[in-house]
């Protein structure tokens, strides 16, 4: 029988796993290293997307606090186990409902840590292009000026 706390457990060490991989590209854009940050970056968002999505009803909580129920509930089927089953899964949901939300926060947190990163690469590629079309224009204005000084009428 699985148990409430490993399943706690392996949801809150993949969210540290996370936030760990979230520090290590801020680690690399303080010191810089754009490509390595933007390496890192790849397919994150989507990831943590699909942990979220995979957390969305605590199925495995409810199974778990049905079965700690049957085994719990004394006397008859009908009159000891099978109501504590269902009180048994009702508690195990609503615990499952609540680990859930909080791990939402934290991932909910870091995915937008992340789209902002993200917006910010992007918006400083986006720049930089634009200066160097505008470097690019003015030389070839000024090459352009140079021949029509250079050629008589």
């Amino acid at each position: 029988m699985a148990n409430f706390m490993k399943l706690n457990a392996r949801a809150e060490q993949r969210i540290g796993a996370y936030a760990t991989r979230l520090l290590q590209i801020e680690a690399h854009l303080r010191r810089g290293e754009k490509r390595a940050a933007t390496a890192r970056l790849i397919g994150f968002k989507d990831e943590i997307a699909e942990f979220m999505h995979e957390l969305e009803f605590p199925l495995e909580f409810t199974v778990i606090g049905s079965q700690l129920g049957f085994f719990s509930g004394n006397g008859s089927f009908l009159r000891g186990r099978l109501p504590a089953a269902l009180v048994g899964a009702v508690a195990g949901w609503f615990y499952g409902q609540s680990q859930t939300s909080g791990h939402h926060r934290y991932l909910e947190e870091i995915w937008q840590r992340v789209d902002l990163i993200e917006r910010a690469l992007i918006a400083e590629a986006q720049q930089a292009e634009q200066a160097a079309q505008r470097q690019s224009g003015a030389a070839g204005e000024g090459s352009a000026a140079a021949e029509s000084a250079q050629t008589p009428n």
